[in-house]
């Protein structure tokens, strides 16, 4: 075969330039790789030893090698990196660049690239692949690429400061073979199989290495023995199996600097040292390894002195340090995110959203520290969306999920709570008891107080009530709403003094928000009515609180028809008519419009204009005859509130469902089909609400409705009577009235 005879010494030549023969005097054509000069197992870089190897990597590390004979002739270059994902999987890439040089002009390369994977099966014991495409170019005669692969296993028994670290390996070389054509001439490179007929496939290979770092870390040993060509064929010449063997010691003479001498696979010795700084800016390792030897030693090889240079480095991460960052990111800095951005969507009442987000919270950082505040959240944003039924579930799964969560109580408070506004009086008063018992030292208490504190109040038990509310103090964010009711409730059981005292604790307290300020302007109404109407009146005190109440004041219609009674009660017509007319004309939806008709009716009469007085005092009249919200119009109400109830319960049923579901594109979509659904109940809950909310205050308006009617008709008599005579007795007369009730 004279196209095989002359690849073969072809390739002997050049490969033997490139210290990849063996040292018998038969050519045994085996994989390059065999070169241990750039490493061997042991080194994190020296994938073509064993591939499972690169397992140790524990952070990037790149290598960089350059091997030379002394004249130059022959050299290989090579760059590796490693790269550990994780605990379990690393990555490896290799390059190696081959080149003799023959009579000056005469070229032969072998360039490969190699790429691998380890994974760790156990702790002690990983597996490693590799692939290699190899470029040939013989002399420019045959140029071509070829496909190999290797296997190999690494176990690491022993890894502890006593007893030093062992690793032991086994790898088969070219468990894949690269097929090298023998043709003598080529178009142009092609790509080479195991499959083609004019081709060799470069031996299988068994590794066996054992690696040994001890003695404090001052000494490395490593040993291999390779069975070459494992799977001969005897057509390709040579006898096969081959054993080769080789060992390294190297012993640092400080931490910083080794010496190192070793014998060769390919039978001769090499000395060497290596040295190696840490923990630089850049790079954690720095190593610089330089090795020599004389190619003649035991046979005339003719190369002479040859020698070999790598470079080492290591920076960047470890593995624990990106597995700690990554599981501070997932753990922590993840989680920490979404729950900020659900709190976005809550403090900005986007409280479907929200829930939406805290649900993604809970169910996908079940372990986060702050799991158990995103349920409360969750099922607040529920509760603000008055999704009772909903908010209920939530806060009951999560007393049964979290039982050491300090949030513990405020799930309990919070059911209470839905009960107070479902009207469930009872319920909710069991409920509180259970709180004051569990949870008497909490802050919850002073909430449950206050809610049952206004539970009494709506009774009709005001000193109980008074009794619960008394315990908010200072500083809670429900002390002013407290005080409110407290000073209610006190003037209703006809305790001015102490009423007065909780009306003014409201003004002299420091604000924090509006609904506060809202609440001190009432608070200032409400000591206005004491002092206007109380055993001692005092009228110009009672002016000077009404006059504080700013006009963007919910209670400002009422502060202005007091400033008006104040007036008519100092005989001064014509100050108490503007705030009557200004009500009038700027205000009238106002509950209190017809009781300023009535002062303005009032005020025309005192000025002798019966005419116009009998004009407003019938308009008084008129618009107090009925309740502002009638029977019927609850009714109407009612109806459409109870017939769109079932459907309610089934949007919060799928909005609960949905909250506990992760955001994937399928969940998403069944929230966007949810929302119009959703948006439409939500506004007719949402226009009941506001309906209640003005029923609620037209039943408080029914007493002022009688005495409107009745102070408007007496009027209206005495004027009819009075229109031509009579006119300062009946002013006298209206003087007398009653003129405005406490609340």
């Amino acid at each position: 075969m004279t196209t095989h005879t002359s690849f073969i010494k072809s390739a002997a030549l050049g490969l033997t330039f490139v210290s990849t023969l063996a040292a018998s005097p038969m050519y045994s054509p085996h994989k390059y790789q065999q070169n241990d000069w750039f490493g061997e197992f042991g080194g994190n870089t020296s994938m073509y030893v064993n591939p499972a190897g690169i397992a140790e990597t524990d952070q990037l590390e790149v290598s960089i090698g350059f091997f030379s004979t002394i004249s130059g002739e022959a050299s290989q270059e090579y760059v590796s990196m490693t790269y550990p994902i994780d605990y379990k999987h690393t990555l490896g890439f290799s390059f190696f660049e081959n080149g003799a040089t023959v009579d000056g002009n005469h070229s032969y390369v072998e360039n490969t690239l190699m790429i691998g994977y380890a994974y760790n099966l156990f702790h002690v014991l990983a597996l490693g692949v590799d692939v290699s495409i190899l470029q040939v170019d013989q002399f420019g005669s045959n140029q071509q690429f070829t496909l190999g692969a290797d296997i190999g296993l690494s176990w690491n028994p022993i890894a502890n400061s006593k007893f030093g670290f062992l690793q032991i390996g086994l790898a088969v070389q070219n468990v894949l073979q690269p097929a090298i054509s023998t043709k003598e001439s080529s178009d142009g490179y092609a790509f080479i199989l195991m499959t083609e007929e004019d081709a060799y496939k470069i031996p299988m290979n068994l590794n066996f290495s054992v690696f040994y770092r001890g003695l404090n870390r001052m000494l490395e040993a490593k040993a291999e023995v390779s069975v070459i060509d494992l799977v001969h064929d005897k057509e390709e010449g040579g006898k096969g199996q081959n054993i080769e063997t080789s060992f390294t010691l190297t012993y640092y003479l400080s931490p910083f600097l080794g010496v190192r001498v070793r014998f060769t696979k390919e039978g001769y010795p090499v000395a060497g040292a290596t040295v190696n700084v840490k923990d630089l800016k850049i790079f954690k390792y720095l190593a610089l390894d330089l090795e020599m030897s004389h190619d003649d030693i035991y046979e005339q090889k003719n190369r002479g002195f040859i020698w070999a240079v790598k470079l080492t480095t290591r920076f960047g991460n470890t593995r624990e340090e990106k597995i700690g960052e990554e599981r501070y990111r997932r753990l922590k800095i993840e989680p920490e995110n979404d729950y900020r951005a659900a709190m976005r969507l809550y403090l900005n009442r986007q409280f479907l959203e929200a829930a939406y987000a805290f649900g993604k919270v809970q169910t996908k950082y079940p372990a986060f520290h702050l799991v158990d505040q995103a349920a409360f959240y969750k099922a607040k944003s529920f509760e603000n969306l008055r999704m009772h039924k909903a908010a209920k579930s939530i806060y009951e799964d999560a007393i049964k999920r979290y039982p050491q969560s300090d949030q513990r109580a405020k799930y309990h408070f919070q059911l209470m709570n839905i009960d107070y506004k479902e009207g469930k009086f009872s319920e909710a008063i069991v409920k509180y008891q259970g709180i004051a018992q569990r949870f008497g030292e909490s802050d919850v208490k002073a909430d449950a107080d206050y809610i049952a504190g206004q539970i009494k109040f709506e009774q009709g038990l005001y000193q109980e009530a008074v009794d619960l509310l008394a315990s908010i103090l200072p500083g809670n964010a429900n002390y002013f709403y407290a005080r409110y009711t407290m000073g209610i409730a006190y003037s209703r059981m006809s305790k001015w003094d102490e009423a007065e005292n909780c009306f003014r604790d409201i003004t002299e307290q420091p604000s924090s928000n509006q609904s506060e300020k809202d609440l001190q302007d009432a608070a200032r109404v409400k000591l206005g009515h004491i002092f206007f109407s109380g055993e001692n009146a005092n009228i110009a005190e009672a002016a000077r609180l009404y006059g504080q109440v700013k006009s963007t004041s919910p209670v400002y219609d009422e502060a202005m028809l007091g400033v008006a009674w104040a007036f008519i009660k100092v005989n001064k017509p014509d100050e108490a008519i503007k705030p009557a007319q200004w009500i009038i004309a700027n205000l009238p939806n106002s509950f209190l419009i017809s009781e300023a008709y009535l002062v303005e009716g009032y005020c025309h009469f005192m000025k002798k204009d019966y005419k116009r007085a009998e004009t407003s005092l019938r308009q008084a009249e008129k618009l107090t005859e009925q309740p502002v919200v009638s029977m019927t119009a609850r009714d109407s109400a009612r109806k459409a509130y109870e017939d769109m109830s079932e459907e309610f319960e089934s949007v919060q049923q799928q909005a609960l469902d949905l909250a506990r579901q992760l955001p994937t594109p399928r969940v998403q979509k069944k929230r966007d089909a949810l929302k119009p659904t959703f948006d439409k109940a939500n506004k007719s809950i949402e226009d009941y609400a506001s309906f209640m909310q003005k029923s609620i205050q037209s039943d408080r308006f029914e007493a002022n409705r009688k005495r409107i009617l009745d102070d408007a008709g007496f009027t209206l008599a005495t004027v009819k009577t009075k229109m031509n005579q009579g006119g300062g007795k009946a002013v006298q007369e209206l003087e007398e009235l009653d003129d405005l009730d406490l609340e």
